[in-house]
């Protein structure tokens, strides 16, 4: 539970405050007292969530990824970003993560997570109006909770870009490349007989690595040429037409000084940028499918080996180019570690959470659909929840069953899945539905037909229909225990909540999970790290500080066994002895043994033949 009249200031049109609820005892076994972490999440005192909120060098990132056009006005003052260049990490030891416990950047991501599943809530989100026009990509005013439509928003497999942002279409469309062929260009190596980890997982992602500059990059144009460009176009058509007016009310007080008089008694004329406000800000734009399918298909061929054009049409200069650069390299640090370790060929919630990072950043640079200095929308939320989600789920699905990843740091039966935990919470949140929760309760996931019909569009039940493909045969009580004995809560707002304390306490909170973060600007350390991360070595046997190779003297081509580097011959050593040999004393060639046969000062070696014989 969350405590009593816990208020969480996450994008609501109103404060959510959430009861003392608990889950009775005899729903959990009582021998899993103590040991279960669902039963430690539900029934541990509870602290206020962290809240996300945008920080006070926000725009000042998104401006070093989103420059201003060539002759726009540049306010004065630093950009607010300090430190090293890149990304590293910063939890080493327990002090370490003492700090990042306490540290703001947690707070924030936790308070995305809960955002984001806030939004899949009933009332956190509304559903677009599908198709549409190029001309209806403006803002509507109508409010921030209206997307073009009436309700919430609800998840279709069948249109997966509703309700997403330029930039999140963009990256579904990766991420659906990634599914579709990535995986079947690297097949999985046949002969490998390890029971986890197939080697060539290693190979998929150096392509990852190779091509998550083309990936970001596209995001990034698809924001700049979708949202920015557009947005700078209309508070130039603004405040043109506002000079226009003002010159105009400017000439007419000139001609009648009794008119400007009334005028003023009357307020003044409204101009057309005090209505929309500051460019729109504030509101959520319903972009088309046209242009949502452009983004998605610019996004897919990212992915693949001949990458797109760019979108944008701004000229940047040579120091906004190398600020792009570097924020593109902090988000392909994130994006790298979200689908499993190459060298361990395993994944786990800490690379479910390395996703999770990548998506926060984006969010600050306002690729969310949101502004450069607010939070996103629920409206825009819920999209990325569920629909950006899903295709990521597709990928890593994909890599568990094809290359048969290792768990990284599973409980085993005593946790909540193999692989992830967040998925779970959005699909419990999904279902905080009055309509749907007549029809599908938390003992629904033990219906065959339930999951098969509802698993595509309800991420819960996909998530617990995944779970049982991975476990054929097996009871659920006995493969899954957690997950049986979350099914009988009495209703989803009481699953969601004690998923969300399992995330912040079972990951957030675990030095093994949050040790591998990376930390840059946008997802940023606020302490000094005990240490600097080690560096393995490129060489091995290295001699003195010049770094010279341990290569025995008598060795051939050993630079210190050469007299003439040059001309010098394969036989020449230093000294010009040759070292002696290594044969036994008692070998027919030996020279302490006097000759073929000899042995020890001369004489033969006794034979070793037993005394009986014969």
């Amino acid at each position: 539970s969350l405590g009593a009249n816990v208020h969480i200031k996450i994008p609501t049109n109103q404060p959510i405050s959430w009861g003392q609820n608990h889950c009775p005892y005899h729903l959990l076994n009582p021998l899993l007292r103590g040991v279960n972490p669902l039963y430690r999440a539900l029934h541990t005192p509870t602290r206020p969530l962290g809240v996300f909120h945008p920080p006070k060098s926000f725009e000042a990132m998104a401006k070093r990824a989103y420059p201003p056009p060539p002759g726009a006005a540049v306010p004065p003052g630093g950009d607010g970003i300090d430190g090293d260049k890149g990304t590293r990490r910063y939890i080493f030891t327990q002090a370490d993560m003492e700090h990042f416990r306490r540290s703001s950047s947690r707070k924030e991501l936790l308070g995305f997570a809960t955002a984001l599943g806030r939004s899949c809530s009933a009332g956190g989100g509304s559903t677009p109006k599908p198709g549409g026009s190029k001309g209806d990509n403006n803002y509507n005013g109508k409010g921030p909770t209206t997307c073009g439509g009436v309700g919430r928003y609800r998840y279709d497999p069948s249109s997966p870009l509703l309700g997403l942002s330029p930039a999140m279409a963009s990256v579904h469309g990766s991420l659906r490349r990634m599914a579709e062929t990535w995986m079947a260009d690297v097949p999985p190596d046949e002969h490998a007989r390890a029971r986890f980890g197939n080697p060539a997982f290693r190979t998929w992602h150096s392509r990852l690595v190779d091509r998550s500059e083309a990936i970001v990059r596209c995001a990034l144009d698809c924001h700049r040429s979708r949202v920015l460009e557009p947005r700078r176009r209309r508070k130039e058509e603004d405040e043109k037409k506002a000079h226009d007016e003002g010159e105009k009310e400017k000439a007419s007080k000139d001609e009648d000084s009794e008119m400007r008089d009334a005028s003023a008694d009357k307020g003044g004329v409204t101009t057309a940028g005090e209505t929309t406000g500051k460019g729109g800000e504030g509101v959520v734009e319903n972009f088309p499918l046209d242009v949502l399918q452009s983004c998605s298909d610019a996004g897919y061929g990212a992915a693949s080996d001949a990458p797109p054009s760019p979108l944008s049409t701004i000229a940047m200069s040579a120091e906004d180019a190398e600020r792009e650069s570097e924020i593109i390299d902090e988000l392909r640090a994130y994006l790298h570690p979200a689908f499993g370790h190459p060298v361990r060929l395993d994944y786990g919630t800490g690379h479910e959470s390395s996703f999770l990072i990548f998506l926060f950043s984006l969010a600050k640079l306002g690729c969310l659909g949101n502004s450069r200095d607010k939070p996103p929308l629920p409206s825009a939320m819920a999209p990325v929840a569920l629909s950006v989600f899903s295709a990521y789920l597709a990928v890593t699905r994909g890599l568990q069953k094809d290359y048969m990843l290792e768990p990284a740091g599973s409980h085993g039966v005593w946790g909540l899945d193999d692989y992830h935990c967040l998925p779970f919470y959005f699909g419990a949140c999904q279902l905080q539905d009055e309509s749907r929760e007549k029809d599908i309760t938390p003992r629904s996931i033990h219906e065959a037909k339930t999951l098969e019909a509802r698993g595509n569009d309800l991420m819960y039940l996909g998530c617990i229909r995944y779970v049982k493909e991975l476990k054929p045969g097996a009871p659920f009580f006995e493969s899954s225990p957690m997950l049986d004995d979350i099914s009988h809560l009495p209703n989803w707002g009481r699953v969601a909540r004690g998923l969300l304390r399992l995330y912040e306490g079972e990951v957030l909170d675990k030095m093994p999970v949050v040790q591998h973060f990376e930390f840059g600007t946008l997802f940023k350390a606020t302490w000094t790290p005990s240490q600097r991360p080690r560096e393995a070595p490129t060489q091995t046997f290295i001699n003195g500080p010049g770094g010279d190779e341990c290569i025995a003297p008598w060795a051939a081509g050993s630079v210190v066994g050469r007299n003439n580097m040059d001309g010098g011959s394969e036989d020449e050593i230093v000294g010009g002895v040759p070292p002696p040999p290594t044969r036994a004393p008692w070998s027919p060639n030996s020279p302490a043994g006097g000759g073929a046969g000899g042995g020890r000062g001369g004489m033969p070696m006794p034979s070793t033949r037993a005394p009986w014989a014969k």
